[in-house]
């Protein structure tokens, strides 16, 4: 029998009752596991009475029909009141830990299009932006309407932008090219994207921050040739000349 990992939280048992599981304990003696809970039906008193279970015995299958079944499931989607960790929580034991809210981008977001102030930052956003971009122009090219990006304009900055990375990516940035593959054209994070190329994290960091300086130069001097800017224009007073007026 597997023995899983049990959170706090709150679990259904195979016949129905709620249980609301604070943390897992060691016995001091032998070492075991076991599972502190408390009643979560509350339909009756007694209700703040915590009871033990053995880890091995709650990760273990019944037998219900013919069929084995988890002795207790987990019920995710069920929120714990902020009553149950009051109770717990007054009576010693620590809070449930929650992970943070990772908000997840997609192509309706709006893309501001070259917001940079330094060519480093444009190259960066470029890059970090790749993947998503590239979801946003082939699904503006299939429905024939702008999604993600405000006007033409902004629709033509940001294909310029792709097509100008894919063309460096093939000559000048060719060295970088697999590390952009698997960053940004796949999106590995650092970790995952180090251990596909069997490198380390600090090489991986030390190489994007070059292909960053390395795409950056080519973006000025695409500017320079063109005798344009795509940076973000300064306005009348930016922050600097605030802070001399201030000063």
């Amino acid at each position: 029998m597997a023995v899983k990992r049990v959170f706090a939280g709150y679990y259904k048992r195979y016949d129905g009752k709620r249980i609301y599981v604070v943390r897992v304990v060691k016995d001091i003696d032998t070492g075991e596991a076991v599972v502190i809970c408390k009643d979560a039906s509350f339909i009756r008193e007694g209700n703040e009475e915590y009871y033990t279970i053995r880890l091995e015995s709650f990760c273990e299958q019944v037998n219900v029909d013919g069929i084995l079944r988890d002795k207790y499931i987990r019920q995710t989607r069920r929120e714990v009141e902020p009553e149950m960790i009051g109770e717990v929580t007054e009576d010693g034991f620590p809070e449930p830990k929650r992970k943070p809210f990772v908000y997840i981008p997609c192509e309706q977001d709006e893309r501001h299009i070259r917001c940079s102030r330094t060519y480093y930052e444009y190259a960066k956003d470029i890059c970090e932006n790749y993947r998503m971009d590239l979801r946003r122009y082939k699904l503006i090219r299939e429905r024939k309407q702008y999604i993600g990006v405000s006007n033409r304009e902004a629709y033509q900055a940001m294909c310029e932008d792709l097509a100008f990375a894919q063309q460096s990516l093939k000559t000048v940035l060719n060295d970088y090219a697999d590390l952009f593959r698997k960053r940004f054209s796949e999106g590995l994070s650092i970790r995952k994207a180090a251990d596909a190329m069997q490198q380390n994290r600090g090489v991986i960091e030390r190489r994007q921050a070059a292909l960053y300086r390395a795409f950056a130069q080519l973006l000025q001097q695409r500017d320079e040739a063109d005798g344009v800017c795509r940076l973000m224009q300064k306005t009348e007073y930016d922050q600097r000349d605030i802070e001399d007026l201030l000063e």
